[in-house]
């Protein structure tokens, strides 16, 4: 097995590291009713005084990108291996994408409704990115490992801003130290192995003629 085998067992790795720690605890204390997820995050921090109020300004929504980012992720991961693998790999970042969707019966109108329409769109075009990307992805060359890159960040980094943001929150609600749970660390460690071997990857990929054609 190659060195660069072993980059692409490893991203796949730490795909699958991230997917868990997003469905960790990313608030962790021993009260199993506290041990939020950041999917449980999205619906329950709604109801925190501070954004009831308007005192505390987040968007919330952001903590359904990490999942959005997986989402697409996977496929493009995939794009070296057997048809069926990318296939597989595209009917799931499909289904992580359909579970950002808002839930029935508010899904009838989400699309049109402020509050769910960006989690709407957000999970549609993650679904239908997920599709197009066995077609895409081969087609992005040396470029892809970058692009990637780009796509982690926007779908990683607000999401880790608005947790930051909401602990204090938190903290006085509960009147208790509350900090990040093992959740969030798993999650973002595993986005950071990826974005490392992604950046590995884009530098030892070779230029090939193909990517010239790209950029023209």
């Amino acid at each position: 097995m190659g060195w660069k085998r072993y980059v692409q067992v490893g991203l796949l790795a730490a795909w699958v590291i991230a997917l868990v720690g997003y469905f960790g605890p990313w608030v962790g204390r021993q009260a199993a009713a506290l041990a939020w997820n950041a999917y449980d995050l999205f619906d329950l921090l709604r109801l925190l005084p501070e954004i009831e109020t308007g005192a505390l300004s987040v968007n919330l929504q952001t903590l359904r990108l990490p999942l959005v980012g997986l989402a697409v992720l996977l496929p493009m991961l995939l794009v070296d291996g057997r048809s069926v693998w990318r296939i597989g790999g595209a009917f799931v970042g499909a289904g992580l994408a359909l579970a950002t969707l808002p839930p029935y019966p508010e899904i009838v109108s989400a699309w049109r409704t402020p509050g769910w329409c960006v989690p709407f769109w957000w999970g549609v075009g993650a679904m239908l990115a997920a599709g197009i990307a066995i077609w895409a992805a081969p087609r992005l060359g040396r470029y892809r490992p970058w692009l990637l890159l780009a796509w982690l960040a926007v779908t990683t980094l607000p999401a880790a801003a608005t947790f930051a943001r909401l602990l204090p929150a938190l903290r006085t609600l509960h009147a208790a130290p509350i900090g990040p749970g093992w959740g969030f660390w798993v999650c973002m460690g595993g986005l950071g192995c990826v974005a490392v071997l992604l950046w590995i990857q884009g530098l030892t990929t070779p230029f090939r003629p193909s990517d010239q054609r790209l950029s023209d």
